[in-house]
């Protein structure tokens, strides 16, 4: 396969996919039309289907698509992903973890029950700071203008410790908020599943083979962009591979250790990121036929399904909604413990300056008074010979 185009056998998946880029870089199929090809165009319930999140190895965007492969990743941590994708989710996403309720036990990830310790600690803080800085002049024996620095540095402790409260109050309003989210998704879940017990339990293949195939189509897409991270790295490690062979042509036969080891380096990582692209190929044809397999299957269990599908639907909702809801809350609890943690750095930064300036101070006054006492010993009275 030609470094510019990666294809899929369509008697072997059903579908063919489209052609990543040309020349040096690699062209992106939009998500859409990759999505669409990976199942055919009969079926686009599966793009609608209430399975909740998928699970997959990439981040997602700020706009909520799948992340894509940095074109600066190594060889080997595309290597590593394209590992991940290659597992078969079926084996992963079993029935029974495709009905597990994430959000039923309400279990918190972290604890609530140092609520209010932070304030108590910083204020305690910030009084000690007073107690020595200046409070009560205990080494001032004239008068002195207070440092300049300690106004800004009261007023950056200051602000920090404020921050460091609204802060807290605002994860402590996310804890409560997640409890909260869990709670609702419960009683909906429930509230629907007491009516349909028994066509939700003739439901479930159908939409388990649905979540796959949606996995399976989300794989492909990845597999596509670590093929283009991969190209791209091929193409840098022939880039240079070659001004090395011309260095090493205009070294005039000399023997030179250094660049021959690189060079014999360039051409590895030649060959490892061109076997890095053909098992990119190799993951993004699998997983594209697995997804049009998942789909087929959904199918042909629906047809036998059809009623207990539609009366199940309200209760699939339920679910994908509650956990998504739930999962939301969650990324916004780790999103505010992490603006916690940031708060209290700047706070602890703060602390240590002030208390810097007032290891100075006291330091400067001491070196006064001892200047002082020198001064006051009278030298001229000598001792007495005897």
């Amino acid at each position: 396969m030609d470094a510019g185009a990666l294809g899929v056998d369509p008697s072997a998946s059903g579908t063919s996919m489209g052609v990543v880029g040309g020349g040096a870089a690699a062209s992106r199929t939009s998500e859409d039309e990759m999505r669409r090809d990976a199942v055919g165009r009969n079926d686009e319930s599966v793009e609608r289907s209430p399975v909740g999140r998928t699970t997959t190895t990439m981040d997602a965007t700020a706009d909520g698509r799948v992340g894509a492969f940095g074109h600066e990743r190594t060889t080997s941590s595309i290597a590593h992903a394209l590992e991940a994708l290659d597992a078969d989710a079926a084996v992963e996403m079993t029935v029974e973890a495709f009905m597990r309720v994430n959000f039923r036990d309400g279990e918190t990830m972290d604890s609530d029950s140092n609520a209010g310790a932070l304030t108590a600690e910083l204020e305690e803080d910030v009084g000690g700071v007073g107690d020595s800085l200046y409070a009560a002049d205990t080494d001032l024996e004239e008068e002195e203008e207070v440092d300049p620095r300690v106004g800004d540095a009261l007023n950056e402790l200051n602000e920090s410790m404020t921050e460091c409260n609204a802060m807290e109050n605002e994860l402590q309003r996310a804890r409560w908020e997640r409890t909260r989210a869990r709670e609702t998704a419960k009683e909906r879940l429930d509230a629907v599943s007491k009516k349909l017990s028994s066509s939700v339990r003739t439901a479930v293949p159908v939409f388990h083979k649905r979540a796959l195939a949606q996995l399976y189509q989300v794989r492909s897409i990845e597999a596509l962009r670590a093929y283009e991270a991969a190209h791209d790295a091929h193409e840098r490690a022939k880039r240079r591979n070659d001004e090395l062979e011309v260095e090493l042509m205009a070294s005039s036969g000399k023997f030179n250790v250094e660049l021959m080891e690189a060079c014999a380096e360039a051409m590895r990582e030649v060959a490892d990121t061109a076997a890095v692209k053909t098992r990119a190929t190799e993951v993004h044809e699998r997983n594209t036929r697995r997804a049009v397999e998942a789909t087929a299957e959904a199918a042909g269990l629906e047809r036998d399904r059809h009623t207990a599908v539609k009366r199940a639907l309200p209760f699939f909702n339920a679910k994908a909604t509650g956990e998504r809801e739930c999962a939301d809350a969650d990324d916004r609890v780790s999103e505010l413990k992490l603006a916690v943690r940031q708060a209290k750095a700047r706070y602890d930064a703060a602390l240590r300056a002030l208390n810097e300036i007032s290891e100075e101070v006291h330091a400067r006054r001491e070196a006064r008074k001892a200047a002082r006492h020198g001064e006051s010993i009278d030298y001229s009275a000598e001792p007495k010979a005897p």
